[in-house]
């Protein structure tokens, strides 16, 4: 799989200003450029120099520099094991709309859940075909479509549990005769071989939750390798996103292992000594 972020730096301060709600033309004034220059930096189309990374970083409450490296292309998470402890990952990638879904195997038993089935259901199957896996549930961290438009194939191909949060049920594709089940906040279920726990990390969906299997979770769209997922639900709920990433996901043990719905696996202290959106 690629080791480029998701997020690259205008990614990261158009995701800081939407979530504090400042608007363009108050931060580029405060940095000292026209909002059509912001527009660019935010757009991605050239790079920013270090005093203007330092001013947003001042003003979007990032740590300067962890955001300057991510500018410069300093800043790549080192090679994550996909084969440990007892566990292996398929990461199954469609490149279209730069996501990862995933099918995750307890070696032992040759069981394995898939998780966020976005796309192209074959490459799925496929997978648990190659390892010789036998599915014995589909876990989705929120109902994005694009964690999602699989799910119905899934489901007919495999007819096994679909565990989510309540809050997203309701976005679920119409799926005859279902299994679904939900699980809430802190709650421990088991899904084959595994015990997951479930740990509600919303701000870019309602019920978002990051599943934790052993030493590794899979974080949907919470956070990115080297960034924050968008708090699509609007700046009201960004500082409770920032803080549930915090509490849920980087106070884990810093070798567990961070699968996220795009761009690149990390680890929990490689996100603590690097993502510009958590300073200290």
């Amino acid at each position: 799989m690629t080791d480029l972020l998701e997020d690259e730096f205008g990614d990261i301060i158009g995701k800081a200003r939407f979530g504090l709600n400042l608007s363009a033309e108050n931060v580029a004034g405060q940095v000292g450029i026209s909002a059509g220059e912001l527009g660019v930096l935010e757009d991605c189309e050239r790079s920013p120099t270090r005093a203007e990374s330092d001013a947003l970083a001042a003003l979007l409450n990032l740590n300067p520099k962890r955001l300057w490296a991510v500018a410069q292309d300093a800043y790549v998470p080192n090679p994550v094991p996909l084969d440990h402890g007892g566990v292996r990952i398929r990461v199954i990638p469609y490149p279209p709309m730069r996501v990862y879904q995933y099918v995750v195997g307890d070696v032992e038993t040759g069981q394995a859940v898939v998780v966020d089935p976005g796309a192209v259901p074959e490459q799925i199957l496929g997978a648990l075909a190659e390892e010789q896996w036998t599915a014995a549930a589909v876990l989705v961290t929120h109902a994005d479509a694009d964690h999602i438009d699989a799910l119905p194939a899934i489901h007919k191909a495999l007819d096994v549990p679909i565990w989510i949060h309540p809050n997203e049920q309701p976005r679920l594709p119409s799926l005859q005769r279902a299994d679904i089940r939900t699980y809430d906040h802190g709650q421990r279920f088991r899904a084959g071989p595994f015990e997951v726990e479930a740990r509600r990390t919303p701000g870019h969906a309602p019920g978002h939750s990051s599943l934790v299997l052993r030493d590794l979770v899979l974080v949907g769209d919470a956070m990115f390798a080297g960034s924050l997922g968008r708090t699509s639900l609007g700046p009201d709920h960004y500082a409770e996103h920032l803080a549930a990433v915090r509490s849920q996901i980087l106070s884990l043990p810093e070798t567990t292992r961070l699968f996220a719905g795009h761009g690149p696996p990390t680890t929990v202290g490689a996100e603590l000594a690097n993502n510009p959106f958590f300073p200290s």
